[in-house]
């Protein structure tokens, strides 16, 4: 997830089209098979459908986070986007220095971990097995995994590449 999450902030700053080529590239020649496949659902503008809706996890950020409800609700407001409320409410700050006081492997899980061993199998939990595994990853991942992962869970996530500059890219690194 940690080379993913490289990847789209490098997607996600640039409007220069030969370094988002670069980034994707780069990605694909590094990344394990299992992982460049994932990433290409994601890039090629697909993605698995809402695993956790909005309303369950704005009630777990205000627990997780232990802050009043409408100090929450006034940073929603202000942020204007769920995911980026939950990554800079919950998640482990890397500038800090500090380890995340509970961290997890997931912290460094490959992409297709994250989608085959964590994201999809939330669809046959229950809401309380649910809420333990989200929070849980809230508190172990860094900012930029974390906001990603609130975006899968959501099913909102969007980057800012074009199927033809997906294909460019793979037919650079094949």
């Amino acid at each position: 997830m940690k080379r993913f999450a490289e990847l789209f902030e490098a997607l996600d700053t640039t409007t220069a089209t030969n370094l988002k080529i670069a980034a994707m590239v780069g990605y694909f020649r590094a990344a394990p098979p299992a992982d460049a496949a994932w990433a290409l659902y994601i890039l090629s503008g697909r993605r698995p459908r809402r695993l956790v809706g909005p309303a369950l996890l704005r009630r777990w950020l205000v627990e997780a986070s232990a802050l009043p409800e409408w100090l929450v609700e006034d940073t929603y407001a202000a942020v204007g986007d769920l995911a980026e409320t939950i990554a800079l409410l919950v998640s482990h700050d890397p500038t800090s220095g500090a380890a995340p006081a509970s961290a997890t492997p997931a912290a460094e899980a490959a992409l297709a971990d994250w989608f085959e061993q964590r994201l999809l199998p939330l669809r046959g939990l229950d809401e309380a097995a649910q809420r333990a595994a989200v929070t849980g990853w809230w508190r172990g991942l860094p900012y930029r995994e974390s906001f990603l992962v609130n975006k899968l869970l959501t099913g909102a996530l969007r980057v800012g590449v074009s199927q033809t500059l997906v294909t460019r890219a793979r037919a650079y690194e094949g």
